[in-house]
Parts: C-alpha cells; sequence; structure tokens
C-alpha cells in the first residue's frame, strides 16, 4: 500500500454471476466516506493486488435494522443524539465490486481472474497514480493516439484514442440529442490523417463543416480547424473556398443495376412486371431513359419511354410505374454536370476529409443520395478486390449519422448493411451515430469494434446495449441513464479489457470560431481535384467561355435571362460547336440558337467560382 492509497474495508468473497467477478466487501463507517460509484479499489492479494471498480453500495448495522430504525425516527430532530462514536460503532457499509483483473508486484495489469484472495484481506482505494497505470495499461494500445478526453473521476489523466482504430472498423456511437456525439465527431474529424484513409462525413444536420450560431453563441466546424471538402447545395455559405455547391449526381456514371434497387422500393422488386425489365437494360438504353426523364418528367410521354427502352414484348402501359417511380429520384438526384462522384472517390484516394451536407435534403432524397455514394464505393473496391487484391482498394471510413434510418427493416438501402457486415474486407469502415442503440440489428452491433456511448433513456436501448456487448453491464447502464453529462462516454474498444469513463474534450475551446476561410484558402484541395475530375477544365475552348463568364458578371447585369444572351452573342462558331452536344444552348420556335440556357449558366458561374479561389 503506498502513502495514498487510503484502506476502506476488507474483503468478504466472490458472489454467484453469470459471466462476470462480482464481489462484496465491507467497509467501516466514516465521516469523509470517499467510495464513489465507479471508482477503483485494490483488494490486497500479496504478492499481487485484484482490482475492482465499484458498482454499488449500502449501509448495513444496527441502526438499519427495524430497532435502529425507530430510534433513529425519535432522534432525528435531535443533531446531537447521534454523534460521531454511534455511527462508528453501529453503522458499516456493503460494498459491492466488479473485478477487473490483477496488478502483480511490478504493477502490470493483467485482465481477468486466476486466484481469489483470502476472506478479510484488505481493500484500499486506488491512488491517482495507480488509477493512471491501470487506465494506461487498459489503453496500452492508444498511448500514442489522439487525446480526446479525461478520466471522468479524475481530469489529471489524460485519455488517448488511436484513430487508426476506426479504419476499416464497425464503429457505434450512441446517445441522446445535446450529448456530445457531435462534439465528438468533430473532434475525430479535426484530428483525421490521411494514413487512415479519407473521412466522408454524411451530415443531416449542416453543423459539421463552418461555424454555426446556437443560442447566441458560435460553434465551430471541422473547416475552421483542417482543410477538408465540402459537398453542399447551401446557397449561403461563408465561402466557396474548397466547397462544391452541387449535391447532385450524374445518374448516366452509374449503371441502372446499382441505381434502381436503392431509388425503388424493396416492394416492388418481386411480383412486377417493370422492374425485371429495368434491371436488363444496358447503359445506351439507360442514358437515353435518364435523359429524357429529366428533360420532361411527369410530361414524358409513354410512347417516348417505351421507344428509349426499346425493350421487346413491352407495351405503353407497362411504361406507367417505370415513369411513376423513376421521375421523383431522377429530378431530386440527377444533374448532366456535377462531377460529385469524381470529386469524392479522388478525395478518397487522397485520404481527404469529405462532408457531405445533406441538411437541405428531404429524407428519401438524403438516403438515396448517400445510399448511392456508399454503394458505388463498396462495388468498386469489392471489384478490385477480385482482380487484384487489396492493393488498388480504396480506404474510407464512412460517418453516417441517423444510423437508425439506415438499417431499419423497412428500407431496401442494403448498401449500408453490406458495408457494416463486409466493408473491413474492403478497407472501408463505418463509424453509426444513433440515439437508438435498439434499432440497430443484433448481428450487426454484436459485431462491433468500438462503443463510444453517452446518455441514454430507454431501457429498450440499454438493453440492447448489454446484449450486444456485455462490458456495458448494469452500473454502466445506470450511470448512463442517470447521469445526463454532457460530453461524458463510456468507451469500449476491441482492445480494452473494461469501459472506461470519459469527459470527451470540448471542441469549442480547442477551435476558434470563423477561421475556415483562412485555413482553407491555404490548401485549396477542391481546385485540384477538379482539374483532374473535369475534363472541361483542360480544354483551351472551354477556358476562353469561363473569360466571357467573368466578363458577362463584371457588366452587372441583375436578370439571368440577360446574362444568358449577352454570353451567347459573346461566343464564337467554335465555343457554341463545343457546347451544344451539352444541350447548353437555346432554341427559340422556329430551332435557332440565341441564348445559353437558364440551367447551363449557373453551371458555368460554378466553374469559375470554384476555380478563382
Amino acid at each position: 500500500m503506498t502513502e495514498h492509497e487510503e484502506v476502506m474495508g476488507v474483503f468478504i468473497g466472490l458472489e454467484s454471476s453469470s459471466y462476470e467477478y462480482i464481489a462484496n466487501i465491507i467497509a467501516p463507517y466514516k465521516a469523509d466516506f470517499p467510495i464513489e460509484i465507479g471508482c477503483f479499489l485494490l483488494i490486497q492479494d500479496s504478492p499481487n493486488k485484484l482490482v475492482a471498480r465499484v458498482i454499488d453500495f449500502v449501509p448495513q448495522g444496527e441502526l438499519t435494522s427495524f430497532m435502529g430504525q425507530k430510534w433513529l425516527s425519535d432522534v432525528a430532530l435531535d443533531a446531537e443524539a447521534i454523534g460521531s462514536d454511534i455511527k462508528k460503532r453501529k453503522i458499516s457499509y456493503s460494498v459491492k465490486i466488479k473485478i477487473l483483473g490483477t496488478l502483480d508486484e511490478y504493477n502490470k495489469f493483467k485482465p481477468g481472474l486466476r486466484r481469489i484472495p483470502h476472506i478479510t484481506s484488505r481493500v484500499v482505494k486506488a491512488s491517482s497514480e495507480t488509477i493512471k497505470k491501470i487506465v494506461n495499461q487498459a489503453l496500452e494500445e492508444q498511448q500514442k493516439g489522439q487525446e480526446i478526453g479525461t478520466y471522468f473521476l479524475d481530469d489529471s489523466i489524460k485519455i488517448n484514442f488511436k484513430l487508426s482504430e476506426l479504419d476499416s472498423k464497425r464503429t457505434f456511437v450512441f446517445a441522446r440529442a445535446g450529448y456530445g456525439k457531435s462534439n465528438f465527431m468533430k473532434i475525430v474529424s479535426s484530428h483525421w490523417h490521411k494514413d487512415f484513409g479519407s473521412l466522408v462525413v454524411f451530415d443531416p444536420e449542416g453543423e459539421y463543416a463552418f461555424t454555426v450560431r446556437k443560442s447566441q453563441k458560435p460553434i465551430p466546424g471541422v473547416m475552421d480547424k483542417r482543410p477538408a471538402i465540402l459537398i453542399t447545395n447551401r446557397k449561403d455559405v461563408p465561402h466557396t473556398n474548397n466547397v462544391y455547391q452541387k449535391l447532385k449526381l450524374n445518374l448516366k456514371d452509374l449503371p441502372p443495376q446499382l441505381i434502381l434497387p436503392l431509388v425503388i422500393p424493396s416492394t416492388k422488386h418481386e411480383n412486377t412486371i417493370f422492374f425485371p425489365k429495368l434491371m436488363g437494360i444496358d447503359l445506351a438504353q439507360w442514358h437515353k431513359l435518364v435523359d429524357l426523364l429529366y428533360e420532361k418528367g411527369w410530361n414524358a410521354p409513354l410512347s417516348e419511354i417505351n421507344s428509349a427502352l426499346n425493350i421487346t414484348e413491352s407495351e405503353e402501359s407497362d411504361m406507367k410505374p417505370i415513369r411513376n417511380n423513376l421521375v421523383p429520384p431522377i429530378k431530386n438526384l440527377h444533374d448532366p454536370e456535377s462531377k460529385l462522384l469524381g470529386i469524392i472517390e479522388k478525395g478518397i484516394k487522397e485520404g481527404q476529409v469529405i462532408i457531405t451536407d445533406i441538411s437541405l435534403l428531404d429524407s428519401k432524397s438524403a438516403l438515396w443520395l448517400s445510399s448511392i455514394i456508399v454503394r458505388y464505393i463498396f462495388n468498386k473496391n469489392q471489384d478490385n478486390y477480385i482482380v487484384g487484391g487489396k492493393e488498388d482498394l480504396m480506404k474510407a471510413t464512412f460517418v453516417v449519422e441517423e444510423a437508425q434510418s439506415v438499417f431499419s427493416e423497412s428500407t431496401n438501402l442494403s448498401a449500408f448493411i453490406d458495408l457494416a457486415k463486409e466493408g473491413r474486407k474492403y478497407l472501408l469502415g463505418g463509424i453509426f451515430v444513433t440515439q437508438q442503440p435498439s434499432s440497430i440489428p443484433f448481428e450487426i452491433l454484436s459485431q462491433a469494434d468500438n462503443f463510444f456511448v453517452f446518455h441514454l433513456l430507454s431501457k429498450g436501448d440499454l438493453d440492447s446495449l448489454y446484449r450486444a456487448n456485455a462490458h456495458y453491464s448494469n452500473d454502466v447502464a445506470t450511470q448512463l441513464l442517470n447521469e445526463p453529462v454532457k460530453g461524458k462516454c463510456y468507451m469500449w474498444t476491441s482492445s480494452q479489457p473494461f469501459v472506461i469513463p470519459v469527459q470527451i474534450n470540448n471542441f469549442e475551446t480547442e477551435t476558434s470560431p470563423n477561421k475556415s476561410l483562412e485555413v482553407q484558402q491555404s490548401n485549396p484541395i477542391l481546385k485540384n481535384i477538379l482539374h483532374t475530375v473535369d475534363d472541361d477544365l483542360t480544354s483551351p475552348l472551354f477556358k476562353s467561355i469561363l473569360e466571357k463568364v467573368k466578363q458577362v458578371e463584371a457588366k452587372g447585369l441583375t436578370e439571368l435571362g440577360k446574362k444568358c444572351t449577352e454570353l451567347f452573342r459573346m461566343l464564337t462558331e467554335d465555343e457554341k460547336k463545343y457546347l451544344r452536344p451539352k444541350n447548353a444552348l437555346q432554341k427559340g420556335p422556329i430551332g435557332d440558337e440565341f441564348s445559353i440556357t437558364f440551367k447551363y449558366y449557373p453551371v458555368l458561374l460554378l466553374k469559375v467560382t470554384l476555380l478563382k479561389e
């Protein structure tokens, strides 16, 4: 026993318990009773010491008997009647503990229990120095990692975590809204290194990237701290450095066999005529169909759909469900000028942090978009793995907020289920964030590699967590339920022997708000990526067109129509010829070209904006 380890009581043996070592000690009354739920105690078992965690304690002794309680009731109003000497003689505490492991004579921690100490073995409260040794050894594999917080019961003990442990792993972050899950993910994102692969965040609240104001208080974002790419459809971004403002895909870049199962409800995959027919079309048919429905939408004639698909033994009446099921996703997701997939793929290969802001999309479109991106990367890695092994795989970790929606049995978003079950094989990881552990299928939750659990309310959620990971035992679950402390996280990783309570650092204290312009200007990663994924930017003709867009903007015209006609007037015949295949030129009633289309001018303006940063 060191000079800082205080004797608390004596060991009185193990009690029957399934899957864990539960024991009891007797602790005498002390005026400054220092035992806390969750604190570490040491049981002397020379030359070793058992390490235990307090899970419960209750008073016992004569004063807790029937006659003792009657006497206490009689003297309750007399403060002097219950003296210290009476308490010392009449009160003790029965302390229930969970044995975690052993400290040997060299203070080396070993998990589990091999030998039971004698009854009456002395029990001491671990000193801060000893606790630090225990925690550091329990997190031995994390010591070279990033500091994410402090040990909850002693803030002098720093807690590190190797972010590489999230690479190609299944990780779950559970918390009620407002208790620290977004703060934790900002810390992870801001310290992410390209050696871990890329981090692709799907942000449903629009709070990850830039400084936002909550209750009149500026809350910094990841881009205030580090270079990153933001993909968004917001128009009110503070600047456009490393921001791609086109949250749509070119669906013609993808095979129909990838898109269709994700955007058409699973209930229509069987026992329908149209779905099997669609799954059998080739790329040329798919391109014609997408172009037609993009251009004409609900007004697309059934005869033209039938002609575009050119499917044998089909009638026009078969085309109506095709139009009904494909117009919404094409309308909400398709843009023939989008380079989003190319940006994400190139960004992943470079190990960039990519934030996809889906907060302004409706829930169905957000799920469609995110599932298509995940499926595209998953399929590409799967194909490359079959051909050449792991050497050519893209390494990425996807952050999925509101994970309960992507694992719901009512959805057909198998991309996320495949990511959770098989992603590790293809160097793909997932960080699944939700308020509802019970919404995650047991076979996925029980195979997770890392858990970060904050305050929860539902007994069903706590039970699901315990069934999937028994380290979250009753004592931990009780604290998760009854301690609504913001930022308090019970962390468990596959390399540590027990759950550790961590007070996660506050991202706001380590990051200054409104610094994103300065940070992103110093590293124009998106501009560099665009030059590799957008063939237009290498064309002298297209560069000349963009210069003329700048001239039009400099004239101060306010109406889009006037900008379009003015730009058309300035174009050479070669430049018009270059734009014609893009359907960028507006025709009049008799077929004569007279303007740039309203759809295409913003495309040109976006590229001008991106390239000037």
